[in-house]
């Protein structure tokens, strides 16, 4: 009952960064979605399969995209939950959709919550392994984060869990100074906060950071030549 109500409210969505749910429907004693088809490939793939880094344009510019999906669906007071590389689909002309909403939830209904949580590990947040009352847009935030610290690492980081009890994770600003500018490995990192109130708590936050018109509220210690070589980019974007 939970997944066809949630059916109902994906039908309801029409965003070019959302899959687009066209039916959803009861039969065989379970419940049917049925999604415009889309030419692409999974971000996992364009990671797998690109050759040498990714461009720190192509990765601002396509995850400033997608967040703009996914604001709408927070702003139907959905959670996707499950976001990875796996569930970004990249299309043929280079533009970004959230997929496959099968761990999305109306959390902000008392029988959304009473669902079993679906997530995966080292893409989901410390809320999405427990504590879940806590879980909100800073969550699918996490996630966005991790997926966007696989990018750069070609894996995404520790579970929550395992970073809970022993954090053994490379920050971005310190895996990869001088490969890509300070403010978006601060930007990464600051998604990836453990207190899910230390995160930005809202997706236009966190555009705004990778849109450079805001700093990133927590920022890791630049030593002299990560600092200017930051500046260098800059300069050269200009």
């Amino acid at each position: 009952k939970c997944f066809f109500e949630e059916g109902r409210a994906l039908a309801s969505l029409s965003h070019p960064n959302v899959v687009r749910v066209i039916n959803f429907f009861r039969a065989n004693d379970t419940v049917y979605l049925v999604m415009r088809y889309e030419r692409g490939r999974t971000l996992q793939e364009h990671i797998h399969k690109k050759t040498g880094a990714i461009k720190e344009d192509w990765l601002r510019g396509t995850f400033t995209q997608l967040l703009n999906g996914l604001r709408e669906v927070h702003t139907n007071k959905l959670l996707h939950l499950d976001i990875k590389p796996g569930n970004i689909y990249v299309r043929n002309d280079g533009n970004p959709v959230l997929i496959d909403f099968g761990a999305a939830r109306q959390t902000l209904t008392a029988e959304g919550m009473k669902l079993p949580p679906m997530y995966t590990p080292g893409f989901a947040s410390l809320e999405h392994h427990r504590e879940r009352g806590k879980l909100g847009p800073w969550s699918d935030i996490y996630s966005i984060g991790a997926s966007m610290y696989a990018c750069l690492a070609g894996a995404g980081p520790p579970t929550a869990v395992q970073r809970m009890e022993k954090d053994k994770m490379t920050s971005a600003r310190k895996g990869w100074a001088g490969k890509y500018s300070a403010e978006l490995l601060d930007t990464i990192d600051w998604c990836l906060r453990l207190d899910h109130m230390e995160r930005p708590q809202s997706v236009l936050a966190l555009q705004k950071a990778l849109r450079g018109e805001t700093a990133p509220r927590f920022r890791g210690e630049a030593p002299m030549m990560d600092q200017l070589k930051s500046a260098i980019l800059r300069l050269t974007k200009r």
